[in-house]
């Protein structure tokens, strides 16, 4: 008879069930953990300041993915003399495919606008990426905790693009022919696991490959 009430208090003291975040809050979330990600091209050549920023984005295999990548990316920068100004990050569409308490996954359309310096050369880049991200929600807040890309290329022509673009006329030099990390511009951010859904999508100029993660300017896989 005494068993009744206890179940009763316990299950008080429970609460109601979580709800999945809504569609409000995740749009705003995903500028939050992603565009910083551009970012690790103001930093100095440093594997703690770089997994630091990286943190703040990403959590577990996607972490440690992202970082690898990036260190590859900036180290190979620095001895190819190579520089990115990161301009402009915009988001096209944010699309919530699924979720529930915790876990959500997402489908996002975005585009990255920058100047490349190449041995003093300068050259405007704007890259458009797709990708679906999931997001879960750790101890440490909402993480990017998988990437899987879908699409990304370069626009041929960023001085016609108009808008926040036009950021871009500033730089006097034509784009070039250099494939630089901009080219590979990956926003970085994971695993390339579908196929690429445009023709321009630029090689790597080592292994002849597409890129795998999103980089803001190729050389980033990301965010």
């Amino acid at each position: 008879m005494t068993r009744w009430p206890l179940l009763l208090i316990a299950c008080a003291a429970c609460g109601p069930a979580p709800e999945p975040p809504d569609t409000a809050e995740v749009v705003a979330l995903v500028p939050e953990l992603h565009t910083p990600i551009y970012d690790v091209y103001a930093l100095p050549l440093d594997r703690d300041a770089i997994w630091d920023l990286l943190s703040h984005s990403f959590a577990g295999e996607a972490l440690t993915e992202q970082y690898v990548e990036l260190w590859t990316s900036r180290h190979r920068m620095a001895r190819e003399e190579t520089a990115i100004d990161v301009r402009r990050v915009e988001y096209d569409a944010i699309e919530v495919l699924d979720a529930e308490p915790g876990l959500v996954r997402v489908d996002v359309a975005w585009s990255v606008g920058g100047i490349v310096t190449h041995q003093r050369h300068k050259h405007p880049r704007v890259n458009r990426y797709r990708a679906v991200y999931t997001l879960a929600d750790g101890a440490d807040g909402w993480r990017i905790v998988q990437t899987r890309m879908k699409d990304l290329f370069r626009v041929k022509s960023p001085s016609r693009e108009g808008g926040v673009f036009d950021v871009l006329d500033e730089t006097p030099d034509g784009g070039g022919g250099y494939l630089d990390p901009l080219d590979l511009l990956d926003g970085g951010l994971g695993e390339d696991t579908g196929t690429p859904g445009n023709s321009d999508l630029d090689l790597d100029a080592d292994s002849g490959a597409a890129p795998t993660t999103m980089d803001p300017f190729g050389a980033l896989e990301g965010p």
